[in-house]
């Protein structure tokens, strides 16, 4: 048991990698709906290459969407519209009119003539209203403004519907003109009195109603029938070689739908169950393996997988709840987004499959698998291609828009093939391509966050910092101009050699260029900045000058933590001297006072040693750049010697045994160094005269 205890400390990181793998496969599992996968594969305009289909139960022959969208839109445009009739408006507006009118004349009730008077004008208004409420007065809405044009009104008076026509109803201007000619066929009256106070009292009558439309529309549409035939039990559906054309197409989707739904509903759920998750194990499997043979470093690092697994996860998820959306297309998913972030944090090949990886799981669900497969891997390898050479962060856009391309000619290519003619091109496809290229842009804010969250940098950030206008770099120029020049030169060293062995080149030219910024501190106690002749450790004893020297370790990464510099940045300045000694003051120490005692410490690097490749490249390179500089003369063997002696007692100090450096890769470091410098101070040979 005790040993069992001691196994799992020891490898508790296998343990837990396992464990995130075995936990994603779980989630994705549970995402794929538990129906049965039908097992032919077939397209449009292709000839069916399986065995003669028989059907091997009664199914119904579903409505292609584009004709059930047409039954539908036809519905829905000769709609019948339900008018309703107040029948208690006239009254309404009947007493509203009496009680002003007589509030407004005022009769004398003694007074004959004056009381006939009065009886005329509520005669006249009654006899007008009557008229105007037996055709009845439209209240005019939005609804009944974008009527189609024979488009059926129905009025309705109590349970009664019945057949009518917009133009026979009065409008509140009509009804209005027509009171004011009704008055003139009346004598003894106020005309304009009567007028006012009937318009002012006229109520709309017939109103559009919304309740009685809108169900009867539900009723019209629940009756559209979403099949067209049945196809019966044994039957032939479709014989090999037979070309699978549009009306075939539709009968095999059919039979497909049906097959899927009927298995899944069977007692096999516990066996699609089974299928999914050893389907799913084996190609995280595939992914982990690629990922221990192609990037050891990675595959060891569980926050780095962590990250991967995150991002695959989150397309699969995303893809489950939009296949979960009606009216909403699968294409609309952004699936060129993982690709894109994985590439700004990791090379191409991982990429690549994780790219993969991702669509090998949803295309195993996704409708036409096969087009889906094909349009979303030429996107992934297009989007990656394009962001090889990533320079600022506006070439996101360019790239999106080289994608948008490949999706459209991609499936162009596609439909002209299924369907033989450029009419039946479904163009919202387009607007799909459009709307996932668009979602793709959210890389930008993304890649930002990742690099929060999970300590990463992206090449985006790294151009920016090599930036010589950065701050630091400025500073650097400004005050240690040798050590700037030094960091310069450092960095083209680096940045060649790391390029032909195999790394990340903009990292360790970001790196170089930062190594050093910690004798800002003091500038001058570095000879490349000593331009009076005057050289302050002079006055200084050895191991004073030794601590000042080291020290610019120790403020480098101060300066580079206040000024938030990337964690990956910093590795550089800690590992650039690894465990070395301060060689020029160590030995003239010894030289100095032979017999007194010393404390090697008080002139070695504190470290750590390079534990990645590109630590390692770069603190050969800073120590051949500065050593190069006091050579008497610059010929092919003295700058060789000078490379072969720095490189070997780095070597022999055990300052790479960190690094997963190869000796064949330091060999060839070496020779880059020899080339590079003979370059630089420009070394020919020496021709006859």
């Amino acid at each position: 048991m005790q040993n069992f205890f001691s196994d799992i400390r020891n490898n508790h990181e296998k343990l837990q990698r396992v464990v995130l793998f075995i936990v994603t496969g779980i989630i994705i599992v549970m995402l794929l709906p538990k129906e049965g996968k039908f097992k032919y594969e077939y397209q449009k305009g292709r000839p069916w290459s399986h065995e003669d289909l028989v059907a091997p139960f009664n199914f119904a022959i579903e409505k292609p969407k584009a004709e059930l969208d047409a039954e539908i839109k036809e519905i829905s445009d000769n709609a019948k519209v339900y008018l309703k009739l107040d029948e208690s408006a006239k009254e309404k507006a009947y007493n509203g009119f009496r009680s002003k009118f007589l509030a407004s004349f005022k009769p004398d009730s003694s007074n004959a003539r004056s009381l006939k008077k009065l009886d005329k004008n509520l005669f006249a208004g009654q006899s007008i209203l009557n008229s105007l409420y037996t055709r009845g007065i439209l209240r005019k809405t939005e609804e009944l403004e974008n009527l189609q044009d024979g488009q059926l009104i129905y009025l309705l008076k109590g349970n009664l519907a019945t057949q009518a026509n917009l133009n026979q109803f009065y409008t509140v201007q009509t009804a209005y003109d027509r009171i004011k000619r009704e008055l003139k066929n009346f004598s003894g009256i106020d005309e304009d009195l009567v007028a006012d106070l009937l318009s002012e009292n006229l109520i709309q009558n017939v109103v559009f109603d919304a309740e009685t439309t809108e169900r009867d529309l539900s009723s019209e549409l629940s009756s559209v029938s979403s099949t067209r035939g049945m196809i019966p039990q044994g039957l032939m559906v479709i014989g090999r070689g037979d070309m699978v054309d549009a009306e075939k197409f539709l009968v095999l989707e059919s039979l497909r739908k049906e097959y899927q739904s009927r298995l899944g509903s069977t007692g096999s759920f516990s066996l699609i169950l089974l299928g999914q998750f050893i389907m799913v194990a084996i190609v995280l499997l595939m992914f982990y393996m690629f990922l221990v043979k192609y990037r050891t470093d990675l595959a060891q690092n569980n926050w780095q997988v962590t990250f991967l697994l995150i991002l695959i996860l989150g397309m699969i998820v995303t893809s489950s709840v939009v296949q979960r959306i009606p009216n909403i297309n699968l294409y609309l998913v952004p699936f060129c987004l993982l690709p894109v972030i994985v590439r700004s944090f990791f090379d191409s090949r991982i990429a690549l499959f994780a790219h993969i990886v991702g669509l090998i799981i949803v295309g195993f669900e996704a409708p036409n698998g096969f087009e889906f497969m094909f349009l979303q891997l030429i996107a992934g390898i297009i989007a990656i291609f394009s962001l090889l050479n990533l320079q600022n962060r506006s070439q996101l856009f360019v790239s999106m828009l080289i994608v948008f391309v490949t999706y459209s000619a991609s499936y162009f290519s596609i439909a002209i093939m299924q369907e033989g003619n450029f009419r039946n091109i479904d163009l919202s496809m387009f607007v799909w391509f459009a709307g996932s290229v668009g979602l793709t842009l959210l890389a930008y804010p993304l890649i930002f966050l990742f690099e929060k969250v999970f300590g990463f940098i992206s090449e985006v950030t790294l151009l920016e910092l090599n930036n010589t206008n950065h701050k630091l770099l400025r500073q650097m120029a400004s005050e240690a101009p040798g050590t700037f020049q030094h960091s310069l030169q450092v960095a083209s060293l680096a940045e060649t050699a790391i390029y032909e062995i195999g790394g990340n080149a903009l990292l360790v030219r970001t790196g170089a260029l930062y190594h050093d910024i910690g004798k800002l501190y003091a500038p001058m106690h570095f000879i490349e900045n000593q331009v009076t002749g005057v050289n302050p450790h002079d006055d200084l004893s050895f191991e004073e000058s030794a601590k000042i020297i080291i020290n610019h370790v120790i403020k480098g990464i101060e300066l580079a933590k206040k000024n938030a510099l990337p964690e990956q940045l910093i590795d550089f300045i800690r590992t650039h001297h690894g465990t070395s000694t301060v060689q020029y003051f160590y030995k003239s120490y010894l030289t100095n006072f032979p017999e007194g005692e010393l404390d090697k410490e008080h002139f070695s690097y504190p470290g750590p040693k390079p534990f990645t490749k590109e630590m390692a490249v770069l603190m050969m390179a800073d120590s051949v750049e500065a050593a190069s500089r006091s050579l008497p003369e610059y010929t092919t063997e003295s700058v060789g010697k000078l490379v072969d002696s720095i490189i070997d007692r780095q070597f022999n100090e055990a300052q790479f045994e960190n690094s997963n450096i190869t000796l064949r890769d330091i060999n060839e470091v070496r020779s880059i160094f020899k080339k590079k410098l003979l370059n630089i101070y420009h070394v020919r040979m020496e021709y006859p005269v």
